[in-house]
């Protein structure tokens, strides 16, 4: 107040201290609410197609579980050494192994033959050749350790010799036949021989024509059967002149007609039958037996 109050003696009075002016502020500009966003429904979820279910695996046999290949350490071998009972060494020996490793082989020139990675346990061994008489043995294959095999085997026999070769037999001799007395050539015409010797109604008729030696030629004429003829020493052959009939030869029958050849081996039972109205007629020729009269 004192200053003021000189102040005021002083003759100025001093200028009145304004405030400061703030600046107006602007009204806050009313925000205009904005309009909800326009929602988008929800699209419902369409369920899958339902997956089929995988099929079954077929049924199959479990797999056969093999036991663990056994370590090196539960391995051996063998070292196979086959002499003869000299000492000297045989080679080409083939030795079979059975056991819980099948093994074989043959022994080397220096009659050697080793057999490694053998699974332990005991063996039965064979020993086969030629040279020598099979034999076999048991080895025993321990774990880490090979074992020496030394065998001694016998020779084999030889083979006995082939008997000498038996001696040639003998020859045989044969009694030569009995031979007919000889005949006489002949020509004749069958037609002319059968008008004068014509069966007619008689059941049959035979007719000789030659005889000379072992070979006899005869005519047949058979109006009923003719008995069974069977030549234990003589072939026979027939040819059917005329007329028809039937060979029974063997129990079996074969028709026969006009200008037929027959062949009967010796031995062999035959006999003939008429067939149709005429008679049989054959010409037959008989070798192998002596003739009982020349003509």
């Amino acid at each position: 107040m004192i200053a003021a109050a000189a102040a005021v003696i002083g003759g100025q009075v001093p200028a009145p201290q304004s405030k400061p002016v703030t600046p107006l502020q602007a009204p806050p500009a009313q925000t205009q609410p904005r309009p909800p966003a326009p929602t988008t429904p929800t699209p419902t979820p369409t369920p899958a197609p339902a997956q089929p279910k995988p099929a079954a695996p077929p049924q199959t046999t479990p797999p056969v579980r093999r036991a663990p290949a056994a370590p090196a350490s539960a391995r051996g071998g063998m070292a196979i050494t086959v002499t003869d009972q000299t000492g000297a060494t045989i080679s080409g020996v083939h030795v079979t192994v059975f056991g819980a490793t099948d093994r074989n082989g043959e022994t080397n020139a220096s009659g050697q033959l080793n057999l490694p990675g053998m699974m332990v346990g005991t063996y039965r061994l064979r020993f086969a050749s030629d040279k020598v008489i099979t034999f076999e043995r048991e080895v025993t294959v321990a774990a880490g350790r090979v074992a020496d095999v030394d065998v001694a085997l016998n020779p084999a026999p030889k083979p006995a010799a082939p008997p000498p070769p038996l001696p040639p037999p003998a020859p045989v001799e044969v009694p030569r036949a009995a031979t007919g007395p000889t005949g006489q050539p002949q020509s004749l015409s069958i037609p002319d021989l059968l008008e004068k010797e014509f069966v007619g109604k008689q059941p049959r008729r035979e007719s000789l024509l030659s005889c000379s030696g072992n070979t006899r030629t005869t005519m047949l004429q058979i109006n009923e059967p003719l008995p069974e003829r069977r030549y234990a020493d003589g072939d026979i052959v027939y040819y059917v002149v005329g007329g028809e009939g039937t060979l029974k030869q063997n129990g079996r029958d074969a028709r026969i007609t006009t200008n037929t050849f027959l062949s009967v081996p010796r031995g062999t039972s035959h006999s003939f039958e008429r067939r149709g109205n005429r008679p049989l007629i054959l010409l037959a020729v008989l070798g192998g037996e002596a003739c009982e009269q020349a003509k």
